[in-house]
């Protein structure tokens, strides 16, 4: 008979939700083009002069690149989460079974008489 333990399923639903958290910070310190370059100056396609600043296009790309990012990011925070109450979930009915169980054990081998 195989063993059920809520408290594993409960343990395990934390942990879980806490990647939600992670995937929230990750998502926080995904930016776009923001404050200077740490690899220097970036020219203009055109190699225009006075122009250190990145291209419309680029910046636009990056823009773009992060807000698709910024949505896997939520869809997966937001799974951590929905898979956490599913656990959790399943820890109660498991708990609930186990109590009914108890209540309605029939003992036929007259042991108890």
């Amino acid at each position: 008979m195989p063993q059920n333990d809520p408290d594993s399923l409960e343990h395990v639903a934390g942990r879980v939700e806490a990647l939600h958290d992670h995937f929230k910070q990750s998502k926080d310190k995904m930016v776009g083009v923001a404050g200077p370059n740490p690899f220097g100056d970036i020219r203009h396609p055109d190699e225009r002069p006075g122009e250190p600043h990145p291209s419309e296009h680029a910046v636009n790309a990056l823009h773009s690149f992060r807000d698709r990012m910024h949505g896997q990011f939520d869809a997966a925070a937001h799974l951590m989460n929905s898979t956490g109450g599913a656990l959790r979930e399943a820890a109660r009915v498991l708990r609930e079974t186990e109590a009914a169980a108890a209540d309605s054990i029939t003992v036929k081998d007259g042991s108890l008489d």
